[in-house]
C-alpha cells in the first residue's frame, strides 16, 4: 500500500514538472511577446532595440522614427501611437525603450 502512494506521487510530480518546465520554456522568449515587426526589427535578438537596430526604419537619418518611416516598415499605425508618448509624430529612442526597446 505504501510504495502505490510513493509511485503515485512520483507520477504526479513528474507531470507537474514536465508541465512546468514546458511552461517557463514557451513565455521565456521575448520574441513571443513581441509584435512581428519589433522581432524582425532585433537582429540580435537581445530583447532590446539599440540605437543601430533602429536605423534599419530611420532612412532620413535624423535619430528619430517618423509616421511614415513606421508605416513603410510596417509598424501597426496603433503600436506607432503607443509607442509615440508625447504625441509629437515621431519615436525617439527613448520612447523605444519604454516600449520594450
Amino acid at each position: 500500500m505504501k510504495i502505490s502512494k510513493v509511485i503515485i506521487i512520483v507520477v504526479v510530480l513528474a507531470i507537474a514538472s514536465y508541465f512546468l518546465v514546458n511552461g517557463m520554456k514557451s513565455g521565456s522568449s521575448p520574441d513571443k511577446a513581441k509584435p512581428g515587426w519589433l522581432s524582425k526589427l532585433d537582429g540580435n535578438r537581445d530583447g532590446k532595440l539599440s540605437a543601430e537596430e533602429l536605423k534599419a526604419i530611420d532612412t532620413d537619418g535624423d535619430g528619430k522614427i517618423s509616421r511614415d518611416e513606421a508605416k513603410a516598415y510596417g509598424i501597426p499605425e496603433g503600436d506607432f501611437k503607443t509607442i509615440d508618448k508625447n504625441g509629437d509624430g515621431f519615436i525617439t529612442q527613448e520612447e523605444m525603450k519604454t516600449y520594450g526597446g
